[in-house]
């Protein structure tokens, strides 16, 4: 390969020419290592700046901090309940903790009772459905939209639904709703009640 006249000698410009050879290739593997060291420094700094931007948004949106042992909200310093310990589940049924078969209960939001003219308009205004039953056992129930009172003798009070309108007096109701639904005026509507909410 070196031997260049083919005489099975090597000669002084063939021996240069052999250390000019060894010598660029020594050079470049030098370049060759210091370009892959340079590479990796370039790696190990990258992945750490990737690292400390993730661990910079992180804390930036953490929502909670500890504070003397109790973990808070950042915002407010509000202490956050992650358990309710007062309560517990026996049986499916959810308890009172450390009282016996005692049943935590609600109470519903809304309360049902006979409907007439002469209730005040705060009563009223928490009306939200009301239940006719009549005389042949037929069943209508209706939301409330509205409500006007006629004074009177006796007075009259006019609910709006969106099915129509409906006037009670007394235990006596008509309207457009009742006859709309039921399709029938014969209908004696014995009994009015209202559904109002706390």
């Amino acid at each position: 390969m070196f031997d260049i006249n083919g005489d099975g000698n090597l000669d002084p410009s063939e021996i240069s020419q052999i250390v000019e050879t060894l010598a660029n290739e020594q050079f470049r593997g030098r370049h060759l290592k210091y370009g892959f060291l340079a590479l990796a420094l370039v790696a190990v700094l990258l992945i750490g700046c990737m690292f400390g931007i993730s661990w910079a948004v992180f804390l930036a949106n953490k929502d909670t901090e500890v504070r003397q042992g109790v973990l808070v909200t950042r915002s407010d310093k509000v202490p956050i309940q992650l358990g309710n310990s007062q309560m517990t589940v026996v049986d499916g049924m959810l308890s009172s903790r450390g009282a016996t078969n005692v049943t935590v209960s609600t109470t519903p939001s809304t309360v049902e009772r006979p409907l007439n003219a002469d209730m005040s308009a705060a009563q009223l205004t928490s009306l939200t459905r009301v239940y006719l039953r009549g005389s042949d056992a037929a069943q209508v129930g209706l939301r409330v939209t509205g409500f006007w009172v006629l004074a009177g003798s006796p007075p009259m009070l006019l609910l709006s639904t969106p099915s129509g309108s409906l006037a009670v007096s007394g235990n006596t109701v008509t309207g457009s709703a009742t006859t709309t639904l039921m399709g029938d005026v014969a209908v004696v509507w014995q009994e009015v009640t209202g559904v109002f909410t706390h």
